[in-house]
């Protein structure tokens, strides 16, 4: 925690993908899963040949069966995974905190995976799996009701039924007893490590680490824990932790830890969420790590290798009544429509036929392959054939960035919660420098109500630049902010109802700049004037960041419609 014990971590990908668990494949390459909390389709699922280069292949759960839960509210939902493979079968075990503990399995990352198996009898969050000469052990941090002391759990574990086999085992306490989770234990030879995180996940996050002759101790702790941390520095990156490891008999490790960029205000704001870094260390002769004290940082801003680029649509929770439809740009590639398959025609009038226009579709899978159990719920993804040529193009969003897409809103009266479904449809911000639009060339469409574009940390802090339903033929349009109780208008103009309007949140490291781009007709003509752009304000970032917003995900930019209507956003874009 020192300035003088610094180097670089790569980003592996960008924006909120926190609490990664990496695996490695037994072909070679490597598996990565994140946490994923209220949104949905969840636990999202990359691969890398590397260790270095990831691609997004589709998301763990993507069905509502998988998903189960009685209610839904902001930073709930699913924790920090484990990946572990074992005779044949990726086993990915994970906490829904609505819920309880479960493990996904599949054979194949690139075709589905299970319906949840629960683990009855084991409380609390962060389960971890490890397999070790015939036995299979399950590890985590105490339950919530307070009974247990804090600190680090095993057992024995059937993982093909969730059936815990042996008693609780209280087998660390960490090194300062604040929050210790996130553990895994791994075996380098002929010995027991333990490793877990500490502190918090904010600025006092840490790693630490810990062996013993025997999985269930007594633990000898590492003399030169914490193994990372960035707390007490000023660098641009901070809270890093939450560690898992590949390559732990060799004498290089390959290492994934999640940190928050944060940008040069005092105190430092970051409201992009945790993202997963990479990086190698090397074993001492002492049977240690050569980590002590060791501190990460990273540039502000990407350079274009962390999949900045990406554009994932999400919900806060489940869209069970399909209220979203995105069609996705027809050039695009197969495998980086990552959103969940749409449903099948049940009889009961799904629309799973021609997208808008009358084109012939099929339907956007998160990695071009047949969903092997059924229908799902989510984001409702039509997407145009492509040709080979179109494919082989400069990549999934082209030489200039990520492509438009088509997206329609069915309205209902809502506000941001969750209470009556997802309040919005987004993608995750990846830079603090983007530019987040989206057109509305119908805006009588919207009967009553407000719609617009969002950046979105949860339902009580959020930026919106929005219309209101026409009066009169006129559009007033607003660029507001909420923070907590408190709302305010930094901007606001009127607009023809007849004309187009394209919203605009462009980012940048201290915030957002709001505006209205109307595109006016000439009376009875064919072709538009040139288009008249709105100032509507700047907002600061700071009311989505962590320290203000609170929770554990990042910002979502969006679109969405509250109130009475269909609203189709064209042109939504990310860039």
């Amino acid at each position: 925690m020192t300035l003088f014990n610094v180097t670089q971590a790569r980003r592996i990908a960008s924006g909120f993908f926190p609490d990664p668990t990496i695996c490695e494949k037994p072909e070679g390459g490597y598996l990565m899963v994140n946490s994923s909390f209220e949104f949905f389709p969840g636990l999202p699922v990359w691969e890398s040949e590397d260790g270095e280069h990831w691609g997004l292949i589709g998301y763990a759960m993507d069905r509502p069966e998988q998903f189960s839960c009685d209610s839904m509210g902001n930073s709930q939902g699913i924790y920090a995974p484990t990946l572990r493979w074992h005779d044949g079968t990726y086993y990915l075990i994970v906490t829904n905190v609505n819920r309880g503990n479960m493990i996904l399995t599949t054979r194949d990352p690139h075709a589905g995976w299970s319906d949840p198996i629960w683990v009855d009898g084991w409380p609390g969050i962060d389960p971890s799996l490890f397999f070790d000469d015939g036995t299979a052990y399950i590890c985590g941090n105490e339950g919530s009701s307070g009974e247990e002391k804090p600190g680090i759990y095993l057992a024995a574990i059937d993982p093909d039924r969730g059936r815990v086999l042996t008693e609780r085992v209280h087998i660390c306490g960490g090194i300062t007893g604040s929050n210790p989770e996130g553990p895994h234990l791994y075996k380098r030879r002929g010995m027991y490590y333990l490793m877990w995180a500490e502190g918090g996940t904010e600025s006092g996050h840490m790693e630490n680490i810990a062996r013993s002759s025997a999985p269930f101790g007594p633990y000898e702790m590492y003399p030169g824990n914490p193994m990372l941390t960035n707390r007490s520095t000023h660098l641009t990156l901070q809270a890093i932790g939450h560690c898992d490891c590949a390559h732990i008999e060799d004498d290089r490790t390959l290492m994934v830890f999640h940190g928050t960029r944060n940008n040069d205000e005092y105190p430092a704001q970051g409201w992009i969420g945790r993202e997963p870094y990479a990086v190698w260390f090397e074993w001492g002769e002492d049977g240690w790590p050569h980590l002590s004290d060791q501190s990460y940082d990273t540039p502000l801003e990407g350079d274009g290798s962390a999949a900045e680029r990406n554009v994932s649509w999400i919900t806060p929770g489940i869209d069970a009544d399909h209220r979203y439809w995105v069609m996705a740009p027809p050039h695009r590639h197969h495998e980086e429509a990552d959103v969940a398959l749409p449903p099948q025609d049940d009889g009961a009038g799904a629309p799973n036929g021609p997208v808008e226009g009358g084109q012939e579709s099929h339907l956007a899978q998160s990695d071009g392959a047949t969903a092997p159990n059924g229908p799902v719920a989510g984001p409702q993804v039509d997407q145009t054939a492509q040709s080979d040529d179109a494919a082989a193009s400069d990549g999934p969003d082209g030489p200039e960035g990520p492509l438009p897409a088509t997206i329609t809103v069915d309205v209902i009266e809502q506000d941001f919660s969750l209470q009556a479904g997802p309040p919005l449809i987004g993608t995750r911000q990846t830079c603090f420098t983007c530019c987040f639009t989206a057109t509305v060339a119908d805006t009588g469409q919207l009967a009553m109500g407000e719609a617009g574009i969002a950046a979105y940390a949860n339902a009580d802090h959020y930026i919106t630049v929005a219309f209101r339903a026409a009066e009169h033929g006129v559009c007033q349009v607003e660029a507001s902010v909420h923070n907590a109780d408190l709302v305010s208008v930094v901007g606001r103009v009127q607009a023809l109802a007849a004309h187009p309007l394209t919203l605009v949140l462009e980012g940048d490291a201290r915030g957002y700049a709001c505006s209205l781009i109307e595109h006016p007709f000439p009376d009875g003509g064919f072709e538009a004037n040139e288009p008249v752009v709105h100032d509507l304000g700047r907002i600061p970032g700071k009311v989505l960041s962590f320290s203000n917003a609170g929770g554990f995900t990042g910002t979502l930019l969006g679109v969405y419609a509250h109130g009475a209507g269909a609203v189709t956003f064209t042109d939504v874009t990310y860039a």
